[in-house]
């Protein structure tokens, strides 16, 4: 791989934005129309009350200044290697770099159209899925959790791609399905921070490389936070909230640097061995299925809990305490509660990395499916009028948990719940490791993978 010696394209591009960018805001100043400053530095054209005051000017020249950088950043290659620190370009890595800068490269886009259509949004969940699909044969070499990077990162593209079309063909409920509750923020999140966490520990990228994929996670918040008390400043405030929008540049920086250092070796041997054979690619898969499945009724249920969402706080009590007492009903209410938000992928999760833990977490997801089983069968025997195990109604005025809750959809069934934990055993079961089967002798040396 060559080394990218030459920056006269970058110090060109940059100096000529910065030199529009002085120009706009003398202009601003001068001239009282801040419009030509607006749109070089948010891209869009500026609102036509805003005014042409020095806060205004200075906080749209720092959004400038920030996409500026970016450029620069962007276009001037890969620069400042160690003396005789080799480059690499492998199969792993080549296509991946590719992959980095062409989504850098669709980011331009915004300059033409700040607000992006609903193709713009598509074209740039599929490029973020074949970044999500090509680094993780690198995070492997780093992490033991590349598959779970793996699984949160196409499941978030695949959402944010399929809730655009839906809403373009006005199918709102397969726009809704699609969304997963906000999934696809929450698998962003997990990608982005087990991305920097392998190239913290990789001696492939520097640490200002991981301290701007950082920033991009934090700075969009930290500026929400900071624009709180300018809520009731007028204008100022408009200007503040627009060009927040700035902050994206920080997540192109990371991307166009992380493929920039991308063709550095690493400083040391990987950790971790790759799996070679098939059966523990599909060992791998069998894992991530069975902490995400236990994941998707709570995240498709709109309510907090399990078993409630279908009958009053009120008449659940007298449920319950029919066939079990007094003394147990509190306890249900935290279980199914627990339940409800998913915490049951948090025990296989512990099953997988904890050998000792398997048995017990394998009888709580049976035992739970049995509970799921026995609890509608005595909802249903004492006459509440919830036909159909699967096709359960919620009834139209409940309190729960002592939150008012108004929903004119119905939960889902508490059965989806005792299907997923079925479904989750039986992979926990099959993917278990192979020294803790009765039919395979142990393998001290064998590479035992992990999400």
């Amino acid at each position: 791989m060559r080394r990218y010696q030459s920056v006269l394209p970058a110090v060109l591009v940059t100096s000529g934005y910065a030199a529009a960018l002085a120009v706009a805001a003398v202009l601003a100043l001068t001239g009282g129309d801040i419009g030509l400053l607006w749109r070089l530095s948010l891209f869009f054209e500026a609102d036509e009350d805003a005014a042409a005051t020095w806060p205004n000017v200075l906080i749209l020249v720092l959004a400038g200044g920030l996409w500026a950088w970016a450029l620069w950043q962007s276009l001037r290659g890969l620069r400042g290697l160690p003396p005789g620190k080799p480059l690499v370009a492998d199969r792993e890595t080549r296509p991946l770099r590719r992959a980095l800068y062409a989504t850098v490269a669709l980011w331009a886009l915004y300059a033409i159209m700040p607000i992006w259509p609903w193709w713009a949004v598509v074209l740039d969940a599929l490029l973020m899925s074949a970044v999500v699909v090509l680094f993780h044969p690198v995070l492997r070499h780093e992490i033991r959790h590349a598959d779970l990077a793996l699984g949160a990162g196409l499941l978030a593209q695949v959402s944010l791609a399929a809730t655009e079309v839906f809403d373009v063909l006005d199918w709102r409920e397969a726009e809704r399905a699609a969304a997963f509750g906000g999934f696809a923020g929450v698998g962003d999140l997990v990608w982005s921070a087990l991305v920097l966490t392998a190239q913290w520990r990789g001696g492939r990228w520097g640490r200002t490389t991981v301290w701007y994929g950082i920033a991009s996670l934090l700075v969009p918040v930290a500026l929400l936070v900071a624009g709180i008390p300018l809520r009731g400043n007028g204008d100022l405030y408009d200007v503040y909230d627009e060009a927040t929008t700035a902050a994206d540049a920080l997540f192109v920086i990371w991307l166009a640097r992380t493929a920039h250092e991308l063709g550095s070796a690493p400083s040391r041997p990987a950790p971790y061995v790759l799996p070679a054979d098939r059966r523990t690619a599909f060992t791998v898969a069998a894992r991530l299925t069975a902490c995400l499945v236990l994941l998707l009724p709570p995240l498709a249920n709109r309510h907090p809990a399990w078993i409630s969402p279908h009958v009053s706080i009120e008449r659940l009590p007298r449920v319950l305490d029919g066939a079990v007492g007094d003394a147990v009903t509190t306890g249900w209410h935290a279980f199914e509660l627990f339940v409800g938000i998913g915490g049951l992928a948090v025990l296989v999760l512990v099953a997988l990395h904890r050998q000792a833990a398997f048995w017990v977490v394998m009888s709580g997801l049976l035992c739970t499916a049995l509970s799921g089983l026995a609890a509608v069968t005595l909802i249903e025997r004492h006459g509440l009028g919830l036909p159909g195990g699967w096709f359960l109604t919620r009834p139209d005025a409940s309190n729960l948990y002592g939150m008012i809750t108004t929903f004119s959809r119905p939960a889902i069934s508490p059965l989806w719940f005792t299907t997923a934990c079925l479904v989750s055993a039986a992979l926990l079961w099959w993917s278990r490791e192979p020294g803790h089967r009765a039919d395979e002798a142990p393998d001290a040396g064998a590479y035992r993978p992990a999400i």
